[in-house]
């Protein structure tokens, strides 16, 4: 069987992790309530107020979940998502493909589609699990972007300065698009990735999925052919204010210019389910954070041998907070990891640095060591006037510069490592040192 959102969800039920929401549910503030309310629990609503598609959210809500979605553990789950950008496989070709089963041209997408306003206050409704498929080259780019509701079937859509970006500027502004929604999660992540332009996300793909990714042809662009919504469309050129739109730090972002999609088709499975992603919840962060730290754990690790976990932390809104543990082999080690981290991903605004017996995962556990092991006059680098990202309210508007620091909270280099170490009381007599001087096992992250 092919791996796509639905047996995604047959596997989230057989585990008790599904929950279906049967009264009748508006697709406005009470729907995202649920969400938000549901933590890493995915959520299907089976009866929307005006339409006949079912709703789901909540599938990649936290760190476990898309460890198993990807069949993995959340220990492995960043050296996972590495090995398949490192080794990208093909993907199938198909002729059975389930997302043609109907299809709706020049659709009024607010009619057949339950588009959410996440937040009334913002009067703005969003399709938030979408993924762009462009050409490029001999390839393809994936990228998730969301996509403002302009009636009719024009969509407003948010371009950051990446792959997208470029395409379209190599076009004017116009190029032809598809768009999937409703995948298996390895797809997602796989989308979320960053990576050099020639990378093919939809390899990445099939590599999570260890091969078994179909895909059909859909002019010219391979679409995954168990999408459960697949839109074709175009760029015009045209422009039309978006937002404001609720990000990953829960704030409201600003209005932009951003380039307008026109949708010629609309195409869906029969019974099809829509995906949606709460804006500023746990699966919108778990989606941009998580498929960031294998870039991170490489590049700190090509300055900092022995780098032992990476986390981009919820409270940092797993974009500009991260802790990196290693263990430090010379003085000024938790120094250079730090500048590498914060090379590694340019949105970062702070990074701990700790030792490996510390877990990355575990807050606690690294504020017990900026508690212990370290001495702010020392520690604490700040590096003034630097790119900062956009998502960050308190940067300065005009230059879009911000402060970052470093806070190195490693065991200060020459000082004996026991002096360091919690003592527990099951440490035996005379080993109480040599134990302590091991790393802990890591805690399981969630």
């Amino acid at each position: 069987m092919t791996p796509d959102l639905r047996t995604h969800l047959a596997t989230c039920d057989r585990n008790g992790l599904l929950e279906r929401v049967t009264r009748p549910v508006s697709p406005g503030a009470a729907l995202a309530r649920r969400l938000a309310e549901a933590g890493d629990r995915t959520v299907l609503f089976e009866r929307v107020v005006g339409y006949r598609t079912p709703v789901v959210g909540g599938i990649c809500a936290s760190r476990a979940g898309l460890a198993r979605a990807l069949d993995t553990t959340p220990e492995r789950l960043v050296h996972a998502v590495a090995a398949a950008i490192d080794a990208p496989r093909p993907w199938r070709s198909t002729r059975d493909a389930p997302f043609r089963a109907h299809v709706v041209r020049n659709p009024d997408l607010g009619r057949v589609v339950p588009v959410v306003e996440f937040y009334p206050s913002q009067r703005r409704r969003y399709l938030t699990g979408t993924i762009v498929i462009a050409r490029r080259g001999d390839g393809v780019n994936l990228s998730f972007h969301r996509m403002m509701l302009l009636g009719g079937n024009r969509l407003a859509v948010r371009v950051t300065p990446r792959h997208l970006h470029a395409l379209l500027a190599e076009g004017g502004g116009r190029a032809e698009v598809a768009v999937a929604c409703g995948v298996h999660p390895a797809l997602e992540i796989a989308a979320s990735v960053s990576g050099p332009p020639s990378l093919d996300e939809l390899r990445v793909g099939a590599a999570l999925l260890r091969g078994r990714l179909e895909c059909a042809d859909l002019d010219g662009f391979p679409v995954p052919a168990h999408a459960e919504l697949v839109l074709r469309g175009r760029f015009t050129g045209a422009l039309a204010d978006e937002g404001p739109f609720v990000d990953l730090t829960g704030t409201a972002d600003g209005v932009r210019r951003q380039p307008v999609l026109v949708v010629d088709r609309l195409y869906h499975r029969a019974g099809w389910i829509y995906r949606t992603i709460l804006p500023g919840g746990a699966e919108h962060k778990a989606l941009m954070g998580i498929p960031q730290e294998p870039r991170i754990l490489r590049i700190v690790a090509n300055a900092v041998p022995g780098v032992a976990g990476v986390a981009l932390t919820p409270g940092g809104c797993s974009w500009l907070h991260a802790v990196v543990a290693i263990r430090a082999r010379a003085a000024g080690d938790g120094r250079n990891a730090g500048l590498a981290a914060l090379a590694a991903h340019p949105s970062l605004k702070r990074v701990v640095v700790v030792d490996d017996d510390i877990d990355p995962f575990d807050a606690e556990a690294v504020e017990w060591a900026i508690a212990t092991r370290c001495q702010p006059d020392r520690d604490l680098f700040v590096i003034p006037d630097a790119r900062g990202s956009s998502l960050d309210p308190s940067r300065d508007p005009e230059t879009e510069t911000t402060a970052k620091w470093i806070l190195d909270a490693t065991i200060p280099f020459g000082r004996p490592r026991e002096e360091f170490l919690r003592v527990r009381p099951d440490d035996p007599p005379g080993k109480a040192a040599r134990r302590r001087a091991r790393p802990r096992p890591a805690r399981r992250p969630r």
